[in-house]
């Protein structure tokens, strides 16, 4: 699995072994006002790179999508 990122791919061997895993976590837990564990961090970054790519659809299909969504 990978995720791009503005330019940036990131794979699920790079992820786990990344050096900055342990800092992420450590971010996280002061964001979010509660513990969490790096397996957990890595746990939401793997369902991250398992979604679908926005750009699959034209831009008028999003721009749509989100006037059927939130009307004027």
């Amino acid at each position: 699995m990978k995720l791009v990122l503005d330019g940036w791919v990131l794979d699920e061997v790079t992820l786990v072994n990344s050096a900055m895993l342990s800092y992420l976590a450590m971010v996280a837990t002061v964001l979010e006002g509660r513990s969490i564990r790096i397996t957990q961090l890595l746990q939401v970054l793997r369902q991250s790179m398992r979604q679908r790519s926005f750009d699959k659809l034209p831009r008028r299909e999003y721009i749509l999508r989100f006037l059927n969504q939130h009307p004027p």
